[in-house]
């Protein structure tokens, strides 16, 4: 049902005080209502604060859901063909969406039907006709909310010192990945990374020094990233890793040449190399090859040895360079029954 009440924030609400943490400005609000009206008056509402998303269609807006980042949703209950209901209901069964908290802007004003939408997993439920000041402090703290809480799991997942995954985030983002792998016959490059000399590195210069110096490796290291879904993280001490999902051979050389190349462009000075007297990087690359094939499977902890094996390959040629090996796995053939 329209809301003669929302037609008049497009003059009222130019006054609204902006929030200071310029990065709330960047989450993104979905509004879910079969009034156009509706729709625009939200907007209005919103859209100096947020990335405003419109949907007349509540099917239309979990399909956005699944494919979308959104932080939070403003959903209407009564609408043609799925109702506010269901389609709370729907986005909360689907473990894609089931995080989004969402908020109920609804004519529905009876207790049992807040009590519903309570009970289906909304965070509130706001009553038409609406307080508009009202409305927009509480999307606002549900908002900075969300906002403190995905920084705490970035930072959960972030090495304090270099920026990269830490060795938690990449234990885990690396199992996922490999099975993926598995379930899809595809490949999956694996890149061991060592910073030549770093104990000689630290004894020469010290400590800030040495931690200077993993900054800006980790930093290189994260620059040649093709894809959101490469990972980078520091394994341990002077060691990286990165997962390449859907990477054969050649494509894992070319970034692993890549990084040769962008570390030795940072001409860090390092007296104790024999040669260049730069700091440089070994690397160990394996890729695992998950097709029809007949090799003995491979485990996750073969395909990490494999690679920490190349990379003891690598320092033994002369570190700054790369070695590498293939990796290859049986997938048992669909059933045809």
């Amino acid at each position: 049902m329209a809301n003669p009440e929302l037609s008049k924030a497009n003059s009222q609400w130019n006054l609204g005080r902006p929030i200071a943490n310029g990065e709330l400005r960047q989450q993104t609000l979905m509004i879910v209502d079969d009034y156009q009206s509706n729709l625009h008056a939200m907007d209005a509402l919103f859209k100096s604060e947020y990335k405003v998303v419109l949907q007349n269609n509540a099917k239309q807006a979990i399909d956005y859901a699944i494919q979308e980042e959104v932080d939070l949703i403003l959903l209407d209950v009564d609408m043609p063909e799925m109702n506010g209901y269901e389609a709370c209901a729907a986005l909360k069964s689907n473990t894609l969406t089931a995080h989004i908290p969402i908020i109920f802007v609804t004519a529905a004003d009876s207790p049992d039907d807040e009590e519903k939408g309570l009970l289906l997993g909304a965070v509130d439920y706001v009553v038409k006709p609406l307080n508009l000041s009202i409305l927009r402090k509480r999307v606002r703290n549900q908002m900075e909310s969300i906002h403190y809480r995905k920084k705490l799991e970035f930072l959960s997942c972030v090495d304090g010192l270099t920026g990269a995954s830490n060795r938690r985030q990449l234990d885990t983002m690396l199992l996922q990945h490999y099975a993926s792998t598995i379930r899809y016959g595809n490949c999956l490059a694996l890149l061991m990374i060592d910073i030549d000399n770093f104990k000689l590195y630290n004894d020469t210069y010290g400590h800030i020094k040495g931690d200077q110096c993993l900054q800006q490796v980790a930093e290189a290291i994260m620059s040649v990233r093709r894809r959101e879904t490469d990972i980078v993280g520091r394994y341990g001490g002077e060691e990286f890793a990165v997962v390449l999902p859907d990477t054969d051979v050649e494509g894992g050389l070319v970034v692993a040449n890549k990084l040769l190349h962008r570390i030795r462009e940072l001409k860090i000075e390092h007296k104790g190399m024999s040669t260049n007297k730069i700091v440089t990087v070994s690397i160990g690359l394996a890729v695992f090859e998950a097709k029809h094939c007949n090799h003995q499977e491979t485990s996750l902890e073969d395909f990490v040895n494999q690679a920490d094996k190349q990379l003891y390959v690598a320092k033994h040629n002369g570190k700054n360079g790369v070695s590498h090996a293939t990796i290859k796995t049986v997938i048992p053939p669909k059933s045809l029954g």
